[in-house]
């Protein structure tokens, strides 16, 4: 009897339930004649009025239960199977070969440039200048400066400078004066002049340094420094002083038209550290017949 009733018990809450998946939940206020509502579909009450319908609430809520769910969801636990097996893909082989060519590094070439245009300062001593853009090779271990490393000094290599400094000279009239020099720091001191340049104005032939107004000089300079005269740790930079520096004379060094390129002296290579190929022409071999 138990099972009877709650067999008839659920199907009577089925046919409840069905009225409301079918009609909606509102399915009986929807009914004018229970609940009259206006043309917008309001419900239409009478202030203080006593035969204002009732406000009829229609709660339903769906129930499942697990049985239900049971059938629907796999809940069946699965174990992995031991030893666990991968499946492999073919790639492309990785070239793991590093072995790079140290011997293409060259531990001498540096080019060094200014990284921007500077006044070269009044004064009786050289003061170095501001060359701190490194170009290419080897980078600079202290600011605008080119260091003497272990493995250049014990190789025996001789250095060769090639420098351009490109300087203008403004002022109202007349001429000025600059001078230049490689300045060497070592464990003995500073040589601030330790080789010294400079340029001569055509205009003042007898003035060493000279420079007329507006006009604009590029000092070159291609020297070689023999190894003997430098030691591990050895700092070379490149020193400038002028005879002028106010507000209406003055010096200016170039920035994008200056450098200072370092390479091996025995090495015929350009101011990239590019070898130079020499081509040598040859004359066709002459043969004489008496």
């Amino acid at each position: 009897m138990a099972i009877e009733k709650q067999a008839n018990t659920d199907s009577i809450n089925i046919d409840k339930q069905l009225k409301y998946q079918k009609d909606g939940l509102t399915s009986i206020s929807n009914n004018e004649s229970i609940m009259p509502r206006d043309a917008n579909g309001n419900i239409i009450l009478q202030q203080d009025g006593t035969a204002n319908p009732l406000l009829i609430i229609e709660p339903t809520a769906n129930k499942i239960t697990n049985k239900s769910m049971m059938r629907i969801l796999d809940t069946q636990f699965k174990y992995f199977k031991f030893p666990p097996r991968t499946t492999i893909i073919d790639e492309e082989p990785v070239d793991l070969d590093l072995d790079l060519d140290l011997q293409s590094l060259d531990p001498v070439f540096a080019r060094y440039r200014p990284s921007e245009d500077q006044k070269i300062p009044a004064s009786t001593e050289y003061s170095g200048i501001e060359i701190s853009e490194v170009q290419d090779g080897i980078i600079q271990q202290s600011p605008n400066t080119y260091t003497i490393t272990k493995e250049l000094k014990n190789s025996g290599v001789d250095l060769r400078f090639r420098i351009k400094l490109q300087h203008r000279y403004d002022a109202p009239s007349g001429y000025g004066t600059a001078y230049f020099s490689l300045i060497r720091a070592s464990e003995q001191g500073l040589e601030r002049d330790y080789r010294t340049f400079e340029n001569t104005s055509n205009l003042h032939p007898t003035v060493p340094g000279s420079i007329n107004q507006y006009e604009v000089q590029n000092l070159e300079i291609d020297i070689i420094i023999p190894n003997s005269e430098f030691e591990i740790g050895d700092r070379f930079g490149i020193g400038a002083k002028a005879g002028q520096n106010n507000d209406t004379q003055y010096h200016t060094i170039n920035a994008l038209q200056s450098y200072w390129v370092i390479t091996d002296a025995s090495k015929n290579v350009d101011l990239w550290n590019q070898e130079i190929q020499i081509n040598i022409e040859s004359e066709p071999a002459r043969v004489e017949i008496r």
